[in-house]
């Protein structure tokens, strides 16, 4: 049987059936035929492979469409949320830089040298309240009008996203919507009730009675220079160099005191009973003369009386109580009547032939009777006791003792009464003083009790933000039918193709960036502020802008504790060293700050993640993703006709489509300074 001919046929006329032979020769190679076939089905099946690919391509690309949607419509809402976080920070850390600045304004009033400051510091601290009232009404109205703008926003951000990922071949149609679509959020944390005008009271008050612990401290301190100088400084002596010449005191007996704040006044107490005594030890007469006799009897009785006085007296200074209980000592006959040394029996009689006679001494030459016992100088004036005519023994003889060492500058007992009378004018100073302090302490405790309050008002109220997409977005995108396959595809092997209709979904939502944690929006919009710290001192409302800055930054967890920065500001007033009350007021203050509980608000940046579109639905109320496509469809479905409507809605709530100022932020303690609080859409919806 022969290939290509009928079964049986010997004739020779052509074969009108293919059959093998056309694809394959004789000897097993194969035809011209086969090869072409072969070539034109293997370029079949590559354009056909190469289209398929195409198409699928197209089709799973409106996903990634609608991913890219959802997001940029998430996007809008972590920029408002951003907005609000700043807001608030700005908000509180304003009213805290305000309160802190007043609880530094009482506690310099508790400061005598510095209270006269504490308007001033006060006055500031109330402009930086008044200045936080101004910006939260300004900011609440600016963030309201910015979320009654976020729908249209979110629709416009993706719709512009959507048209973006257009081609010349493939064009898509869709955005985002919001969900809650509408605010519900609480913008009470925006309102301001904080009043420090009981604290500013206080304060005055404080200030009042600084004003008078300081006049009596002026006093007393005068006082006291006075009696040391009298006490250590030749001018022209003193009873340092007077107790050294009269009575060879020296060493630790007769110290010097360089200055008033070394010296008290019980070292001259300590000195005079030390004088007293050594004089009386040593007193002898100086000669053999009748009249030298006499004084040194009168003088000895002085000495000895002198040194047990002293003795009694006593010197309390403390914080608490002063008790000067210093006495002149007696220098004229008036006040030896007051005295025992006028009614002690110390001196001796003889009777003589004319009666009883009181001597100085036995050795007086009057004394040529027998003896008749000791009486004192009082018995004289009384009648029964008669004066010695030669000796002269009397109150006045006594009295003249210390008369002229007190009422000339280079006895001893001059400077004694010089201590003495400046004693009695510190006591009264003193007495003043710690009264003042009291009352300082008093207005010290209602300024804390006012200053608590003020902190409880700031932490009252926190953030309840939900606008609109707080829960998330979702996108629907569709591919409208018409597209053509290129024709670089099909060419002259296949007939030419469109891709079908196609849509998808998709959500989004928002979620904090831990990779942000150490690197907050408040950390880079105004780490700059942190610059050019005054120091703080007397200078203090030169620190107000830095107290600010660092409580701004540091109101998120990228920085210190709001408190430890207040607390640091307080601590931070000088001259309170010495002062109880402004110690005490300046401690408790302190203690409010750091103790008070501010929770550092979560200043992590957020940012859009793509979530299940169901979880979004849930949170709406909405059963399925038909609802949402409703509303999409009955949009214009060309995206430029859209993303400009979405743009129209944006002016229209804005007022505009470039720059938008939410608020200006005043800078405390820089007056004038403000900082504007500006969102920019001028890039919405350009594709």
């Amino acid at each position: 049987m022969g290939l290509g001919r009928r079964y049986g046929d010997d004739s020779r006329r052509p074969c009108r059936v293919l059959g093998v032979r056309a694809f394959v020769k004789d000897d097993g190679g194969y035809t011209t035929m086969a090869m072409a076939l072969a070539l034109l089905l293997s370029l079949t099946l590559a354009f056909g492979t190469a289209a398929a690919g195409w198409s699928l391509s197209r089709a799973a690309d409106v996903q990634e469409v609608a991913d890219a949607s959802a997001m940029a419509g998430e996007n809008c809402v972590a920029a408002f949320s951003t907005v609000a976080q700043v807001l608030d920070a700005c908000v509180l850390t304003m009213g805290l830089t305000g309160v802190v600045v007043c609880g530094a304004g009482l506690v310099v009033a508790a400061i005598p040298p510095l209270q006269a400051r504490s308007v001033s510091i006060m006055r500031a601290g109330k402009s930086i309240l008044q200045a936080r009232k101004e910006f939260s009404r300004s900011a609440a109205r600016g963030l309201k009008t910015l979320e009654d703008a976020l729908p249209a926003l979110i629709m416009a951000n993706s719709a512009s996203c959507v048209a973006a990922n257009a081609t010349a071949t493939t064009s898509y149609v869709g955005m985002a919507i919001p969900f809650p679509s509408g605010s519900k959020s609480d913008y009470s944390f925006l309102e301001d009730h904080t009043n420090v005008d009981e604290m500013q009271q206080e304060a005055t008050d404080l200030a009042e009675a600084s004003a008078r612990k300081q006049e009596a401290h002026e006093r007393a301190q005068a006082a006291k220079e006075r009696a040391w100088r009298a006490d250590n400084v030749d001018s022209p002596l003193c009873m340092q160099s007077r107790a050294q010449t009269l009575a060879g005191l020296s060493g630790w007996l007769n110290p010097t005191y360089g200055s008033p704040d070394r010296w008290e006044f019980e070292y001259a107490r300590v000195r005079a009973r030390n004088y007293y005594g050594r004089r009386y030890a040593q007193e002898s007469p100086a000669n053999a003369g009748l009249e030298e006799l006499q004084r040194s009897a009168a003088r000895k009785q002085f000495y000895g009386y002198a040194y047990e006085l002293v003795g009694r007296m006593s010197c309390v200074d403390t914080d608490d109580e002063v008790s000067m209980r210093l006495e002149e000592l007696p220098h004229n006959t008036g006040m030896v009547y007051d005295t025992r040394l006028y009614t002690d029996q110390v001196w001796p009689c003889t009777y003589e032939e004319y009666g009883t006679v009181l001597h100085c001494s036995l050795r007086c030459p009057g004394a040529t009777g027998p003896f008749a016992g000791n009486n004192s100088l009082a018995t004289i004036d009384a009648g029964p006791i008669l004066r010695c005519d030669l000796c002269r023994m009397d109150a006045r003889a006594m009295g003249n003792v210390a008369n002229a060492s007190t009422n000339i500058d280079n006895g001893f007992e001059h400077y004694w009464r010089i201590v003495v009378e400046a004693s009695r004018e510190y006591e009264l100073a003193r007495q003043d003083e710690i009264a003042a302090e009291r009352d300082m302490q008093k207005a010290a405790e209602d300024g804390k009790s006012a200053f608590d309050r003020a902190m409880e008002e700031l932490s009252v109220s926190k953030p309840k933000l939900c606008p609109p997409g707080a829960w998330g977005c979702v996108s629907v995108v569709w591919r409208p039918s018409g597209t053509e396959v290129p024709p670089t595809l099909t060419g002259s092997f296949l007939a030419g193709a469109q891709l079908p209709a196609g849509a998808a979904i998709s959500a989004s939502a928002l979620a904090p960036d831990d990779t942000t944690e150490r690197n907050t929006v408040l950390a880079r919009a105004f780490d700059g502020l942190r610059t050019g710290r005054d120091s703080l001192g007397l200078d203090l409302v030169g620190s107000i802008t830095g107290l600010w800055s660092d409580l701004l930054v540091g109101y998120g967890s990228a920085y210190e504790q709001v408190q430890d920065v207040g607390g640091r500001f307080l601590n931070g007033v000088e001259g309170v060293f010495g002062e109880r009350v402004a110690s005490w007021l300046r401690g408790r203050l302190s203690s409010l700050v750091s103790g008070f509980g501010f929770e550092p608000a979560d200043l992590r940046l957020r940012k859009p993640v793509l979530v299940n579109s169901q979880t979004v639905l849930d949170k709406a109320g909405l059963s399925n993703v038909g609802q949402a496509r409703e509303v999409i469809q009955a949009l214009p479905t060309s995206p430029d006709q859209l993303v400009q409507l979405m743009r129209d809605k944006v002016i229209e709530y804005l007022g505009t489509s470039g720059p938008f100022t939410i608020a200006e932020l005043p800078v405390p303690g820089l007056e004038g300074v403000r900082i504007p609080l500006t969102v920019d859409l001028s890039q919405l919806g350009s594709t």
